[in-house]
């Protein structure tokens, strides 16, 4: 669908990460997607932050004030605009222990001003509530519904919003479940859900659509720390509208399958791979069916205990209503580290690579190349104050699609 997004714009290339990545990721096994080898979740005496108890629950609460200077605020190719920018959010979590299970509520939103362009002024917000049960070590089963009001980034390669309109407003409703069970040598799960993206600017009605896709993934342990797993998925598109603003039915299935291998030698490297095809049928006769390389894969490595390198990798079908583009395949990788450097003192780096390519569109390919790193200071455990740059460069064949960016941020975090 489109990027929405919530933070500064510089992490366009970033965000699309995310985005695209929950769109296009059905194919981890179910340890690998909960990995998380930071040193941010290592124990900290004196800086582990537990919340507040209520009743038989727990409330977690936290503030974030940051200030933004932007150097290309409207990620234009000429006549660029600098500003600054602050970001006030908040969040409350409330979690219920209920049998072998949990039940959270969760709730956010922010506030972003500008100093120089007020008209690009924007609040955030959405609530979700989820439900994570296991009957047993092995089994698992969660599930989600969110809603969420979103700005579209500027970055954003389908939008109709020119330098002089006002952020595009979206709704985003999203229910999902899954389940997995991995207590034999044959593990398998199942995922599905749906999500309403409605864009609420009429010149986006031709945008708005509900998703829905599952998964079925079956998993062999060939050894005590490999799996091979193969996984079969469909998604489905249904837009609004019969047609988008050229007239093309925007409709469409996309079918595919992924085989590929999970290993894990103990904390050191922990990840999966998979390659397979992906196959689109779209509804529309003027739109040829098309099949395209799937790629999914997620490794982590700890060379040391306070150090972490993530590798991240996806390429898959991404919905689009681009006009004369009959297809958008996107292609993800970025690469994370994360550092320890003394007990109260994290950073991290960062670099991403995105290509959206457009079949059957004369202006073709979008390349996004873009790196950052940040610093936070632990002041005690709850409160802490952080700094980030970054800076993003857009590659194409029409000027009016490049672009670069710069961003450095100062923030502080309150966690009550």
């Amino acid at each position: 669908m489109s990027e929405c997004t919530k933070s500064p714009q510089w992490k366009g290339v970033l965000q699309s990460v995310a985005v695209a990545t929950a769109a296009l990721s059905l194919c981890a096994p179910a340890a690998a997607q909960n990995q998380d080898p930071s040193p941010v979740k290592l124990p900290r005496p004196g800086y582990e932050y537990e919340g507040i108890s209520v009743g038989s629950g727990l409330l977690l609460a936290e503030f974030d004030a940051r200030a933004d200077y932007v150097d290309n605020l409207f990620l234009t190719s000429q006549d660029t605009a600098e500003d600054l920018r602050a970001i006030i959010r908040a969040s409350v979590a409330y979690s219920q222990q209920i049998g072998t299970g949990s039940i959270v509520a969760e709730g956010h939103g922010s506030l972003i001003r500008h100093k120089e362009n007020p008209r690009e002024n924007s609040n955030t917000y959405g609530t979700s509530l989820a439900l994570g049960l296991t009957p047993s070590k092995e089994q698992n089963f969660d599930a989600k519904v969110a809603y969420d009001r979103n700005i579209e980034g500027r970055a954003d390669p389908e939008t109709n919003a020119g330098p002089t309109d006002r952020p595009r407003k979206i709704d985003v409703f999203l229910a999902e479940g899954s389940y997995r069970d991995a207590s034999g040598q044959i593990r398998w799960g199942l995922n599905v859900g749906t999500e309403k993206f409605d864009l609420l600017s009429p010149d986006d009605a031709d945008r708005d659509q509900q998703a829905y896709r599952a998964a079925v993934n079956m998993g062999y342990r060939i050894a005590a720390s490999t799996d091979i797993f193969v996984e079969g998925f469909a998604n489905r598109r249904d837009f609004r509208l019969a047609t988008d603003q050229a007239g093309i039915d925007r409709d469409q299935n996309t079918f595919g399958a992924v085989v590929g291998v999970r290993r894990e030698l103990g904390d050191r490297i922990q990840g999966f791979f998979g390659v397979g095809v992906f196959r689109t049928d779209p509804d529309d006769p003027s739109i040829e069916p098309y099949t395209g390389l799937r790629l999914t894969g997620k490794v982590a490595w700890k060379p040391r205990q306070r150090t972490a390198v993530t590798f991240t990798l996806e390429r898959g079908d991404v919905a689009t209503v681009r006009s004369g583009a009959t297809t958008r395949i996107d292609t993800i990788a970025r690469v994370v580290v994360n550092q320890e450097i003394r007990h109260n003192l994290l950073g991290n780096l960062s670099m991403s690579y995105v290509e959206r390519a457009y079949r059957g569109e004369s202006r073709g390919t979008l390349r996004n190349a873009g790196f950052g790193g940040g610093l936070e200071y632990l002041v005690n455990r709850r409160t802490s104050l952080y700094t980030e740059a970054g800076y993003v460069e857009r590659n194409a064949l029409a000027e009016i699609d490049k672009y670069n960016n710069f961003v450095v941020t100062l923030g502080i975090r309150q966690k009550l």
